[in-house]
């Protein structure tokens, strides 16, 4: 009988044992399935619109000379400075000193001093020529500065904001 008695106190002890080790939990709630909202459709188009060109512009030009201010601009003897328009719109050329380099975009504007023009920025070599680099500078900013262009039986005239002015013979 004192075996009887002792299984039955281990049962309970296990029993005892065993429910206060183990938690009950809620089950886990199943996760509310959503339905995507449909988005309205928009159909995208692109307008593909080509740069504007001018076949008149394109090629190697001649600086003839310029009215800067209210003086003409010097030429440096010996030495012709250019410009040559690329029909990619990019532009290169010979300041004097330098070669530079950039790039021009046709606005599509026209004045009474011409087809509407922006150029730039323009990059170039960095030499000092000693007797040329102010020429040069002030020639490129005029460059850069374009806001008009005209031609006229090859002959180009580029004018800038302040109506500054350079005179190009094509070649």
């Amino acid at each position: 009988m004192k075996s009887l008695l002792f299984l039955v106190c281990v049962v309970l002890f296990l029993g005892i044992l065993v429910a206060g080790c183990t938690t009950t939990t809620a089950p886990a709630p199943t996760p509310a399935t959503t339905v995507p909202t449909p988005l309205p459709t928009t159909i995208v188009t692109v307008a593909t619109t080509a740069p504007l060109t001018d076949p008149t512009l394109v090629g190697n030009w001649n600086l003839e000379g310029g009215m800067i201010g209210a003086g003409t601009m010097p030429v440096i003897p010996n030495t012709q400075l250019t410009i040559t328009f690329n029909s990619d719109g990019t532009l290169t050329g010979y300041g004097g000193c330098n070669n530079f380099f950039g790039s021009y975009t046709l606005t599509g504007q026209t004045s009474e001093f011409g087809k509407g023009i922006t150029v730039g920025p323009i990059g170039s070599t960095k030499m000092f020529c000693a007797g040329t680099s102010d020429l040069e500078t002030t020639y490129l900013a005029n460059v850069q500065n374009a806001k008009y262009y005209s031609i006229t039986n090859n002959k180009m005239l580029i004018r800038t904001s302040t109506l500054n002015q350079l005179s190009y013979i094509k070649v």
